[in-house]
């Protein structure tokens, strides 16, 4: 069956008027009558009740035109999507990705998504914008960006979507020949850190001030920075202990250094991509976002 006449008799039944309905499809009326009638003929029932009077004609679904028209409209819906996603593959993707994320968030970003979706989309260009959260809200509102990732605790719901959320913890990273040598590390306490020298990006820093306000003086916190790669370097330089936020499938890439998760000092956080409420993608941002919920297991 030709789906165009499926998408016919939807028009007809929208505007209620075979002539009106005949103009809005570029075809002559008898053209549109004859359609109806091959349409009855296949099913074997009429699909509507034509009424013809001093003003014209008017008419109304049967229950089987109800039926025959809801369920076109599902196999349209089914086929312009397939459409869409079909030439989406056939079609290389291209432009400029645009993320607006917080400073600490960025580099898992590019370790776990971008480098693989840049393989997939070689010709795809990228910006980055990072900094504080009001940063990435700006970022997204003034067209900067249209994806932005950050703490979803902190969305303005009513500007924002959530899209899609990632679970964050905090850990501790070390210099394993220098802290804790005497003994193998499954857990650490607090009041196992509160002994050593802490360097703490600004997102652990919120959340330890959020699980232990009161005790939080009594941390030796050595260095306060915005990025989690600042705190790190503190602690690969062997002068600190680094307390941030991760994810479970971000890696650290100095062999010499080892991670645990603090299960004891914070609650699980959660990280999020958000867009604008009602703005519509590009094709690059949308494709990004099918490759994350496919590689995230969201």
């Amino acid at each position: 069956m030709d789906t165009s006449y499926y998408y016919n008799f939807i028009i007809l039944v929208q505007t209620g008027n075979m002539t009106q309905a005949a103009e809005i499809l570029h075809i002559t009326q008898p053209a549109l009558s004859k359609q109806l009638k091959y349409l009855e003929a296949e099913f074997g029932t009429p699909l509507l009740v034509i009424k013809r009077g001093q003003r014209g004609s008017s008419f109304h679904l049967t229950e089987a035109g109800r039926i025959f028209y809801e369920k076109a409209q599902q196999l349209c819906s089914i086929e312009e999507s397939t459409y869409a996603d079909v030439k989406r593959l056939s079609s290389e993707v291209e432009g400029t990705l645009r993320i607006a994320s917080s400073a600490s968030r960025s580099t898992a970003l590019i370790q776990q998504y971008l480098h693989f979706f840049s393989r997939q989309y070689p010709v795809v260009r990228y910006e980055i914008y990072e900094g504080l959260m009001t940063d990435v809200t700006e970022s997204l509102l003034n067209g900067s960006a249209e994806i932005g990732l950050c703490n979803e605790q902190m969305v303005d719901s009513n500007k924002f979507d959530v899209l899609y959320t990632q679970a964050e913890d905090l850990y501790a990273l070390f210099r394993k020949d220098l802290f804790w040598t005497d003994r193998d590390l499954e857990s650490i306490s607090w009041k196992d850190i509160s002994k050593c020298p802490l360097s703490l990006s600004g997102g652990s820093v919120r959340m330890l001030m959020q699980a232990h306000h009161n005790d939080f003086s009594s941390l030796n916190v050595i260095s306060v920075t915005t990025t989690k790669s600042s705190a790190i370097e503190w602690a690969q330089s062997g002068r600190t202990i680094a307390i941030i936020p991760m994810d479970a499938q971000e890696t650290v890439s100095h062999p010499d250094m080892t991670r645990i998760k603090l299960t004891e000092l914070t609650n699980t956080f959660y990280k999020a991509f958000i867009t604008i409420k009602g703005q519509p993608l590009s094709m690059v941002a949308q494709q990004f976002l099918e490759f994350y919920k496919a590689h995230s297991g969201e």
